[in-house]
Protein backbone atom coordinates (compact mmCIF):
# COMPACT_ATOMS: atom_id res chain seq x y z
CA UNK A 1 0.00 0.00 0.00
CA UNK A 2 0.94 3.25 -0.69
CA UNK A 3 1.77 6.50 1.48
CA UNK A 4 1.75 9.53 1.53
CA UNK A 5 4.78 11.68 1.46
CA UNK A 6 2.80 13.42 4.72
CA UNK A 7 2.39 10.47 6.77
CA UNK A 8 6.47 9.42 6.31
CA UNK A 9 7.62 12.66 7.11
CA UNK A 10 5.23 12.84 10.31
CA UNK A 11 6.18 9.22 10.96
CA UNK A 12 9.67 10.09 10.67
CA UNK A 13 9.12 13.16 13.11
CA UNK A 14 7.77 10.32 15.42
CA UNK A 15 10.61 7.98 15.18
CA UNK A 16 12.82 10.79 15.80
CA UNK A 17 11.42 12.27 18.79
CA UNK A 18 10.88 9.09 20.48
CA UNK A 19 14.43 8.06 20.19
CA UNK A 20 15.61 11.17 22.17
CA UNK A 21 13.13 10.77 24.91
CA UNK A 22 13.76 7.66 24.87
CA UNK A 23 17.54 8.10 25.68
CA UNK A 24 17.06 11.19 27.66
CA UNK A 25 14.12 10.57 29.90
CA UNK A 26 12.10 13.60 29.18
CA UNK A 27 8.19 13.82 28.84
CA UNK A 28 5.67 15.57 29.70
CA UNK A 29 3.47 14.24 33.29
CA UNK A 30 -0.10 14.37 31.72
CA UNK A 31 0.62 14.86 28.49
CA UNK A 32 0.05 12.62 25.10
CA UNK A 33 1.21 12.79 21.92
CA UNK A 34 -1.16 11.36 18.61
CA UNK A 35 0.08 11.53 14.98
CA UNK A 36 -2.72 11.17 12.80
CA UNK A 37 -2.15 10.80 8.87
CA UNK A 38 -5.20 10.34 6.24
CA UNK A 39 -4.13 8.79 2.40
CA UNK A 40 -7.00 8.06 0.26
CA UNK A 41 -8.66 5.19 2.17
CA UNK A 42 -6.44 4.67 5.06
CA UNK A 43 -6.09 6.47 8.52
CA UNK A 44 -3.19 5.82 10.69
CA UNK A 45 -2.90 6.55 14.40
CA UNK A 46 0.15 6.39 16.41
CA UNK A 47 0.17 7.36 20.16
CA UNK A 48 2.85 7.95 22.48
CA UNK A 49 2.07 8.61 26.16
CA UNK A 50 3.95 8.71 29.66
CA UNK A 51 2.87 5.79 31.59
CA UNK A 52 1.85 8.16 34.81
CA UNK A 53 -0.66 9.90 32.23
CA UNK A 54 -2.43 6.04 31.48
CA UNK A 55 -1.73 4.56 35.19
CA UNK A 56 -0.85 6.08 38.27
CA UNK A 57 2.41 4.81 38.27
CA UNK A 58 5.93 4.48 36.35
CA UNK A 59 7.36 1.43 38.07
CA UNK A 60 6.58 -2.38 37.62
CA UNK A 61 3.35 -3.46 39.05
CA UNK A 62 3.25 -4.01 42.90
CA UNK A 63 0.64 -5.82 43.14
CA UNK A 64 -2.13 -7.46 41.17
CA UNK A 65 -4.56 -4.89 40.84
CA UNK A 66 -1.84 -2.68 39.31
CA UNK A 67 -1.13 -5.43 37.02
CA UNK A 68 -4.79 -5.92 36.05
CA UNK A 69 -4.70 -1.83 35.55
CA UNK A 70 -1.63 -2.29 33.37
CA UNK A 71 -3.43 -5.01 31.26
CA UNK A 72 -6.94 -3.05 31.16
CA UNK A 73 -4.44 0.06 29.76
CA UNK A 74 -2.93 -1.90 27.01
CA UNK A 75 -6.07 -3.65 25.98
CA UNK A 76 -8.06 -0.37 25.84
CA UNK A 77 -4.77 0.84 23.42
CA UNK A 78 -5.15 -1.84 21.46
CA UNK A 79 -8.58 -2.41 20.85
CA UNK A 80 -8.71 1.38 19.01
CA UNK A 81 -12.12 2.31 21.64
CA UNK A 82 -10.28 5.53 22.37
CA UNK A 83 -10.86 6.44 18.79
CA UNK A 84 -14.95 7.47 17.65
CA UNK A 85 -14.78 7.65 13.44
CA UNK A 86 -17.85 9.08 12.06
CA UNK A 87 -20.49 6.27 10.83
CA UNK A 88 -20.68 7.44 7.16
CA UNK A 89 -16.63 7.16 7.06
CA UNK A 90 -17.87 3.34 6.74
CA UNK A 91 -14.02 2.80 8.30
CA UNK A 92 -12.95 -1.15 9.78
CA UNK A 93 -9.96 -1.39 11.72
CA UNK A 94 -6.78 -3.11 9.87
CA UNK A 95 -3.88 -3.32 12.35
CA UNK A 96 -3.81 -2.57 15.91
CA UNK A 97 -0.98 -3.24 18.24
CA UNK A 98 -0.07 -1.73 21.71
CA UNK A 99 3.27 -1.78 24.06
CA UNK A 100 3.95 -0.95 27.69
CA UNK A 101 7.65 -0.34 27.95
CA UNK A 102 9.24 0.58 31.44
CA UNK A 103 7.15 -1.66 33.92
CA UNK A 104 8.88 -5.03 33.98
CA UNK A 105 11.05 -5.49 36.70
CA UNK A 106 14.37 -4.59 36.02
CA UNK A 107 17.10 -7.42 36.86
CA UNK A 108 20.10 -5.11 37.18
CA UNK A 109 19.33 -2.43 40.26
CA UNK A 110 19.14 1.41 38.73
CA UNK A 111 21.82 3.73 39.80
CA UNK A 112 20.86 5.64 42.72
CA UNK A 113 19.12 8.78 41.62
CA UNK A 114 18.18 7.66 38.22
CA UNK A 115 14.69 7.77 37.60
CA UNK A 116 13.43 5.44 34.45
CA UNK A 117 10.10 6.71 32.46
CA UNK A 118 7.55 3.90 31.78
CA UNK A 119 5.20 4.67 28.66
CA UNK A 120 2.81 3.42 26.11
CA UNK A 121 2.56 3.35 22.26
CA UNK A 122 -0.14 2.17 20.21
CA UNK A 123 -0.49 2.44 16.12
CA UNK A 124 -3.72 1.94 14.73
CA UNK A 125 -4.93 1.74 11.20
CA UNK A 126 -8.18 1.99 9.46
CA UNK A 127 -9.11 1.61 6.07
CA UNK A 128 -12.20 3.74 5.06
CA UNK A 129 -14.41 3.33 2.07
CA UNK A 130 -15.56 6.40 2.58
CA UNK A 131 -12.90 8.95 3.37
CA UNK A 132 -14.78 11.91 2.35
CA UNK A 133 -16.89 11.49 5.33
CA UNK A 134 -13.56 11.92 7.37
CA UNK A 135 -13.92 15.47 8.45
CA UNK A 136 -13.25 14.85 12.50
CA UNK A 137 -13.23 12.41 14.79
CA UNK A 138 -12.98 12.31 18.47
CA UNK A 139 -10.04 10.49 20.68
CA UNK A 140 -11.94 9.90 24.11
CA UNK A 141 -8.04 8.99 25.93
CA UNK A 142 -8.42 12.20 28.66
CA UNK A 143 -11.65 10.37 29.62
CA UNK A 144 -10.37 7.18 29.69
CA UNK A 145 -7.31 8.28 31.58
CA UNK A 146 -7.99 11.00 33.38
CA UNK A 147 -4.25 11.58 34.21
CA UNK A 148 -3.68 12.26 30.56
CA UNK A 149 -4.73 16.12 30.90
CA UNK A 150 -4.18 16.85 27.25
CA UNK A 151 -3.45 15.13 24.16
CA UNK A 152 -1.45 17.04 20.89
CA UNK A 153 -2.58 15.66 17.85
CA UNK A 154 -0.97 16.31 14.78
CA UNK A 155 -2.88 15.59 11.83
CA UNK A 156 -1.06 15.15 7.63
CA UNK A 157 -4.01 15.03 5.03
CA UNK A 158 -4.17 16.12 1.91
CA UNK A 159 -5.62 19.16 1.77
CA UNK A 160 -2.47 19.92 4.87
CA UNK A 161 -1.39 19.79 8.62
CA UNK A 162 -3.07 20.57 11.21
CA UNK A 163 -2.27 20.54 15.10
CA UNK A 164 -5.10 19.99 17.93
CA UNK A 165 -5.10 19.38 21.71
CA UNK A 166 -7.48 17.82 23.00
CA UNK A 167 -8.67 17.97 26.69
CA UNK A 168 -11.68 16.43 28.48
CA UNK A 169 -14.01 19.18 28.15
CA UNK A 170 -13.27 18.95 23.95
CA UNK A 171 -12.43 15.30 22.43
CA UNK A 172 -12.72 16.68 18.77
CA UNK A 173 -10.18 16.72 16.26
CA UNK A 174 -10.89 18.62 13.23
CA UNK A 175 -9.24 17.08 9.70
CA UNK A 176 -9.12 19.55 7.17
CA UNK A 177 -11.98 19.12 4.09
Amino acid sequence: MKRSAALLLLLAAHSANAHDVRHHGAHVHGQADVDLAVDQGTLELALRAPGIGILDFERPPADSREQAALARARSILQSGSWVTLPTAAQCRLDHAEATAEGFAPVAVAAQPGQHTHAGFTAALRYHCANPAALRGLALSLPTLFPGLHEVIVNTATSTGQGRSVVTADSLRVPLAP
